[in-house]
């Protein structure tokens, strides 16, 4: 198995068998996840709007690139302002698009 390290991985099934980490560092929250990688535990990945609206003097960010896309889920509740989340899915379907 590859010695590499990852905090706050959600789960070793996001990893292929034969690539999963050594060791994983489990995190209750994105602030103890930043913390972890902080103190040189180990690496993440995280989406760029983390990039842009985090400041941490021991963490750096490099972009991934070749990375599989990541499937992601919208969720709202059913009696919210059903105008809002019809412009909101369009405007994020649209953005997936490309």
């Amino acid at each position: 198995m590859p010695s590499r390290r990852c905090a706050g991985a959600p789960s070793t099934s996001r990893w292929p068998a034969d690539e999963r980490p050594a060791r994983i560092i489990e995190t209750a929250n994105y602030d103890e996840w930043l913390e972890s990688v902080a103190a040189g535990r180990g690496i993440g990945i995280v989406p760029e709007v983390a990039r842009r609206r985090t400041q941490h003097p021991a963490v750096s960010f490099a972009p991934l690139t070749g990375a599989p896309p990541s499937p992601v889920r919208l969720v709202y509740f059913p009696d919210s302002q059903r105008t809002l989340i019809r412009r909101f899915l369009d405007a994020s379907l649209q953005t997936a698009a490309g």
